[in-house]
């Protein structure tokens, strides 16, 4: 089946060693040379993705820090804005306070005038009613009954110009 020709064997090996020896002349040294151009260019490339990955995570780090400041921020003016809420809420229910107490002793006062009116009114006509009683107890010459009438006629007269009133 399989016969080795020591010819064949021999002319074989003198053509890989020649090969061989070709290859390693001049093919060697450039493939060595881009295999480890590559390798460098690879592991530039692997330390420039780690440089960008610590510069994004310090960019992240920065961002989430303006972040936090800006909530923080924000936080604070909404504080503020409840406070001076707050703050105006009180001044107008203090105003408002201030100017129903105002309009309460307006309408007191407003309501003792017109009570003393009323009772001026009420006292000039007891006084004008009395003076016309005391006329007509003048002009007449009176019984003590004529008397006790014209008393309590005056009376009457009195409560209706009272009740008038």
């Amino acid at each position: 089946m399989f016969e080795a020709d020591p010819g064949l064997i021999i002319w074989t090996w003198i053509c890989f060693i020649t090969l061989l020896a070709l290859l390693a002349k001049f093919a060697y040294k450039p493939i060595v040379a881009m295999i480890e151009s590559r390798a460098t260019s690879i592991r530039e490339d692997l330390d420039a993705s780690e440089m960008k990955r610590k510069e994004a995570e310090e960019v992240l780090a920065q961002y989430k820090a303006q972040l936090d400041e800006g909530r923080s921020e924000v936080q604070k003016m909404i504080e503020e804005g409840r406070a001076v809420g707050e703050k105006l809420k009180r001044e107008i229910m203090a105003k408002a306070d201030e100017e129903s107490k105002a309009l309460v002793k307006k309408a007191q006062e407003e309501i003792e005038r017109e009570k003393k009116k009323a009772l001026m009114e009420l006292q000039e006509q007891v006084a004008e009613l009395s003076v016309q009683v005391a006329t007509k107890m003048i002009s007449q010459t009176l019984e003590p009954s004529d008397h006790e009438k014209l008393i309590e006629g005056a009376l009457a007269q009195v409560k209706e110009e009272y009740a008038k009133s």
